[in-house]
């Protein structure tokens, strides 16, 4: 087949995706994804084309993206390593910084052993492609995270999806399961679309009956969730463990990568068997310093904590009473219902119009007429921010026919 030939076969493919953002950014001002903003260091708001704005989108839950004390752990760290390291972990790759966060993150898991990853996703693929293959099963919700499921379908296990935080049909399909091999249950604990949480002591009584191991991902739950912002154990005041935690260090954590911990025989066992991890360069060192600095940082300061829970509480408080939904939210991530894929992009557009930056999430990441705004409250947002933005979205909902006039 000659190279013409293979374009044309690919073409269609490449219309459907032009068509679908062409539909959805019709005009210049429509544009809300891949949109470059300039992120002030030290407050919650972005500069768009001139125009200061408030992000009530933005993943930096603890808001120590800017923090001088991160950023100056990561120049020191850029002036002692450089800018890279010499391979991969296995290999030239390692340096003392990555074992300094490794331990770090164990200590603050209250884990034995950690690994750090080059991403979150990577996290994820790596380790359930070095805990399952083919002969084992994998269960997972239906709404966990896109790398979770990746990870799974590449790992070669059977895989076998639970309805949204149904424990009671997650019994039935372990039931109905064979028996064989390693049994595996994955949850995300704070869900990113919908910021609801998974229902740990629950989930921990059926995979025990059922002999499964229990793996839950904290990337939205570290700095979230818990009184001092340790994830999903601590919210359930530690009264059940999972057996395997993950997460991010890209979000709550404002740099790069990701991690897992467990016992030490199980992160000996990843470190050769997670291929992501062993396959990738290593982190750089930059990021790894700033991680660890955030990550002392949030064991210091545990108000931020605090400020995120009640701000986000009060949010979801005044846009309710208004008539606007979220859905079941209790956390920091707040889904502001719109319906249609084009009206999440109306409210998104009219939202930027009012001074507040809100990106819409449309299908297939959600289900369908259940397109939103996916709004994140930070430590960086004070409440005069959130009072502004919920104004914002009340107006803009009623200027879209979201909400009544």
């Amino acid at each position: 087949m000659n190279a013409t030939g293979g374009w044309e076969r690919l073409a269609p493919k490449l219309a459907v995706t032009n068509r679908r953002v062409a539909a959805l950014e019709s005009e210049p001002e429509r544009r809300n994804s891949f949109v470059s903003y300039t992120v002030e260091r030290d407050s919650a708001y972005a500069d768009l084309d001139g125009q200061r704005l408030l992000m009530m989108s933005g993943y930096s839950y603890l808001g120590l993206g800017g923090d001088e004390r991160v950023v100056a752990a990561a120049k020191a760290a850029l002036d002692l390593y450089g800018s890279g390291n010499h391979g991969v972990r296995a290999l030239a790759g390692t340096i003392p910084l990555h074992e300094e966060l490794e331990a770090e993150v164990a200590s603050f898991a209250d884990r034995e052993a950690s690994m750090v990853f080059s991403s979150g996703y990577a996290a994820n693929v790596g380790t359930v492609g070095g805990l399952v293959g083919a002969g084992d099963t994998v269960f997972i919700d239906k709404y966990d995270h896109a790398s979770i499921v990746d990870g799974c379908r590449l790992s070669g296990a059977t895989v076998t999806r639970f309805r949204h935080n149904d424990v009671d049909h997650l019994d039935r399909r372990l039931a109905a399961a064979s028996p064989d091999g390693v049994r595996l249950v994955i949850v995300d604990s704070v869900y990113s679309m919908d910021g609801d949480i998974a229902p740990l002591p629950e989930l921990r009584k059926v995979c025990d009956e059922h002999n499964a191991l229990l793996m839950v991902d904290e990337a939205h739950a570290l700095g979230v969730i818990g009184a001092t912002g340790r994830g999903i154990e601590e919210h359930f005041d530690h009264r059940v463990k999972a057996d395997i935690k993950l997460g991010t260090l890209s979000k709550g954590i404002p740099s790069m990568g990701g991690w897992v911990t467990g016992p030490a025989e199980l992160i000996g066992h990843l470190r050769y068997a997670a291929r992501p991890f062993l396959f990738s360069a290593a982190l750089a060192p930059a990021q790894a310093a700033a991680a660890l600095e955030s990550l002392r940082i949030l064991q210091r300061e545990p108000e931020r904590v605090t400020h995120i829970q009640r701000e986000s509480a009060r949010l979801r408080a005044l846009v309710n009473a208004q008539g606007l939904r979220t859905q079941d939210s209790v956390t920091a991530v707040l889904p502001l219902i719109a319906g249609s894929d084009e009206k999440a992009y109306d409210l998104a557009t009219t939202c930027r119009r009012n001074g507040v930056i809100g990106i819409p999430v449309v299908t297939p990441a959600v289900p369908n007429d259940l397109a939103r705004l996916r709004i994140a409250v930070t430590a960086r947002h004070t409440p005069e921010d959130i009072d502004f933005a919920a104004d914002a979205f009340i107006k803009s909902a009623r200027e879209c026919g979201i909400i009544p006039a």
